[in-house]
């Protein structure tokens, strides 16, 4: 599909490198998703998703965050978010990226924002509607002692992948050649109650 213009996101803005540690900021793109991959990088694993506009750009968000002290990896807001909307978006159509970041009661709230013809696209699925729930781990006394994110996770995942084979259609179909690559699969992972308890509250919708 030729070249393409590398995107990410920091601060709560789409990113262009320059170089030497600068970047271009915007606070948005547009374009028609044409193609989804995924690639390991320095800091874990990038969904890739391919936009077409005047030209090919190449947005790449961090599936999962850092690591903690005994806790794993949380996948991240900016990923969940288009997990989330991918069966309400219509690859036939512009789609508008917004990132977001700000600071709630002293901490750092990232979230994602996608729209097409104007209106936000809206989760297709959110806990406790339309996806399973976590599975709780407690002890022998009856305390919660961790929450096993793993099903959720691979639940989203599965869902970027349903979106990604229409995309696929659509890019063949309109003589694009997309990326035949199926978003990768995570192990499952055990997460602290008291990260998993908290997860959807880092997200602002």
């Amino acid at each position: 599909m030729g070249s393409r213009t590398y995107l990410n996101i920091r601060e709560g803005k789409i990113a262009k490198s320059l170089g030497d540690k600068k970047y271009e900021l915007f606070d948005s793109i547009e374009g028609y998703i044409v193609g989804l991959s995924t690639r390991d990088g320095l800091y874990g694993t990038d969904l890739c998703i391919d936009i077409m506009d005047d030209e090919l750009y190449q947005l790449q968000i961090r599936i999962k965050g850092e690591e903690k002290p005994g806790q794993p990896a949380k996948q991240t807001s900016y990923f969940i978010a288009f997990a989330h909307c991918s069966p309400n978006i219509d690859p036939t159509k512009k789609v508008t990226f917004i990132p977001s970041l700000k600071e709630v009661d002293g901490k750092k709230r990232s979230a994602l924002f996608l729209k097409q013809s104007g209106e936000v696209i809206k989760w297709a699925f959110k806990r406790g509607e339309g996806m399973p729930d976590p599975e709780e781990v407690f002890n022998k006394k009856g305390d919660l002692i961790s929450i096993d994110w793993s099903e959720v996770e691979t639940f989203r995942l599965n869902k970027v992948n349903e979106f990604n084979a229409r995309v696929q259609e659509v890019a063949h179909a309109n003589k694009f050649l997309g990326s035949d690559n199926r978003v990768t699969e995570v192990e499952a992972e055990v997460v602290p109650a008291s990260e998993g308890a908290s997860e959807d509250s880092d997200l602002p919708f």
